[in-house]
């Protein structure tokens, strides 16, 4: 039977695995200009309401509440990735330029989606890392 944090743990990186298969697709689509606009319009808004929700669990202990119980020396560095959540659901939701045309959207989108994925990349991998220290220092204290 797995532990708390362990569930947790698996859960968060389902969710990161979801978001980075979502976020292929967008830039497959938007490098190759392999969908419509609407339709790339529509996955940019999956992701934003994807994110909302992803790091709503996050900021609600979610992901973190059970490891940190094991591991609170990681609490600051919890707080500081939660902080950042505001900033980059605000982002994923600006990515779309209004009033472009179609040749200027296309660039414009792209390079915003490419901004935005590396923050976000970025960050998921600080988060990763934060919950393998603490589910790894969690096996260590059993041991």
């Amino acid at each position: 039977m797995s532990s708390p944090i362990d569930q947790a743990y698996q859960t968060m990186l389902e969710q990161h695995r979801a978001l980075k298969d979502l976020l292929g697709r967008i830039d497959t689509a938007l490098r190759e200009r392999s969908a419509t606009m609407e339709q790339v319009g529509r996955m940019l808004g999956e992701l934003g309401d994807k994110l909302v929700k992803h790091f709503a669990l996050e900021e609600s202990g979610g992901y973190f509440g059970e490891a940190l119980l094991h591991a609170p020396r990681l609490v600051s560095r919890a707080n500081d990735l939660m902080a950042q959540h505001p900033k980059m659901a605000v982002e994923a939701k600006s990515i779309v330029p209004l009033g472009a045309s179609a040749e200027d959207w296309w660039a414009e989108t792209a390079k915003r989606f490419e901004a935005f994925t590396k923050e976000l990349l970025l960050h998921e991998q600080r988060e990763d890392r934060l919950l393998q220290e603490a589910y790894t220092n969690d096996i260590e204290a059993g041991d």
